[in-house]
């Protein structure tokens, strides 16, 4: 619990010192949803909710509010959790080869994950309810929350995978257009096909649909957001489990032998005079093995 404790309060400094993320979140948001009336014209759109199948008439502001919300969402918690992985993924790797655990490590990455996701979708379900009242404002931070929880594992597993930043931002726009734009009613009001149910933005998109416009929110797209959550957290845990084992095992293969070649204990005057041995990594704390890996990625730095 120490070493979770400590990793936690780590990865949540650091997912808050990301500026950049913060401001665009903090300007994006707002400025979208008091844009979005002056966008589109307020007529009458007929949509087919797919998740029920019910036939619902509503204004395009809303429907474009609602687009535009997931689609800033969602674009933000990928480039964040892109963007941090990318940079800490050297230090992880010299903080499990120093002895840390890496189940509290992965614990403390979770929650950090699900904190800035469900900060995220709490501010922009506050500013939606300053111009809007949509049927289920619960239900429709709950969309916004399973959005940000698909894509920021989509952005772990792409910080895994992709060489550089570059590619990681370019990836993620295309991806997220290709998976938002055809749900979208504005784009496709009465969807067909079996594609649409397999895209991951479709239980996030459902859901923030039935809870601003349906009297009735079905909870079966938000299975289908949990299920993408937890095949991408797979892959992402899987990776960094084999990519850090890697490091962990080379790392006590050069212990070992270090611990054969030490010399052997010296007598003088019938007293042995042992050499003290190297701190092990087994007793020291979390927090003096945090600083050891920090400090060594520094001074290579």
């Amino acid at each position: 619990m120490r070493a979770y404790r400590i990793a936690a309060r780590y990865n949540l400094a650091e997912l808050a010192k990301n500026t950049l993320a913060a401001l665009l979140l903090a300007v994006l948001i707002p400025v979208w949803i008091l844009a979005a009336p002056q966008i589109f014209a307020p007529a009458s759109l007929t949509l087919r909710l797919r998740a029920t199948g019910q036939a619902l008439t509503t204004s395009t502001d809303h429907v474009g509010m609602i687009h535009g919300c997931l689609g800033v969402v969602m674009l933000l918690m990928a480039f964040l959790t892109f963007s941090a992985a990318r940079q800490s993924g050297p230090f992880d790797r010299r903080l499990t080869a120093a002895g840390y655990p890496r189940t509290p490590l992965l614990l403390a990455k979770a929650t950090s994950l699900l904190s800035a996701a469900a900060l995220v979708a709490l501010y922009t379900t506050v500013w939606t309810l300053a111009v809007w009242s949509p049927r289920h404002p619960e239900f429709l931070w709950l969309g916004l929350f399973t959005a940000c929880l698909v894509y920021g594992t989509l952005g772990l597993v792409l910080a895994l995978f992709l060489p550089g930043e570059l590619e990681g931002m370019v990836v993620i726009f295309v991806i997220s257009n290709l998976d938002l734009l055809p749900q979208s009613p504005l784009v496709n009001p009465d969807p067909h096909g079996f594609l649409g149910p397999l895209l991951p933005m479709y239980g996030s998109m459902q859901t923030c649909l039935a809870a601003g416009l349906a009297p009735t929110t079905p909870l079966r797209p938000v299975a289908a957001s949990l299920t993408w959550t937890g095949a991408l957290t797979l892959i992402a845990l899987l990776a960094f489990w084999i990519r850090t084992r890697e490091r962990h095992s080379v790392t006590l293969h050069a212990r070992f032998h270090t611990a054969k070649s030490r010399p052997a204990p010296v007598v003088t005057a019938g007293c042995p005079l042992v050499p003290a041995p190297p701190t092990s990594s087994r007793t020291a704390t979390p927090s003096t093995l945090w600083r050891r890996a920090r400090n060594a990625l520094l001074s290579q730095r």
